[in-house]
């Protein structure tokens, strides 16, 4: 069963170090729904979110994969909540005015 799963990495500054790991993602053929890459101008780290739909095995063989890759300083990551179907009812809450009366 496929679940949603968040990795942040952080990494050097580097283009070539954000296609080697978009070709590892390709290789294993996970499913990528979002990529966010973020660069500190006074650091020459490069932070790089992804969000991937596959099994917990399937993330912690390429998370293991990626913190090979030279240029890597850490990998973390975590399974992202589910949200519930019906949402219209979580979406406003009830509250209840006095009426202005003159």
């Amino acid at each position: 069963m496929n679940h949603q799963f968040r990795i942040i990495i952080l990494g050097e500054n580097q283009t070539r170090l954000l296609s080697r790991i978009l070709i590892l993602l390709n290789r294993k053929n996970l499913k990528m729904t979002h990529i966010n890459v973020s660069n500190h101008h006074n650091i020459n780290n490069a932070q790089s979110i992804l969000d991937l739909e596959c099994n917990e095995e399937q993330l912690i063989k390429v998370t293991k994969s990626i913190e090979k890759l030279i240029g890597i300083i850490h990998v973390c990551f975590f399974k992202k909540k589910e949200k519930k179907t019906n949402t219209r009812e979580n979406s406003w809450k009830k509250i209840d005015f006095p009426l202005a009366t003159s």
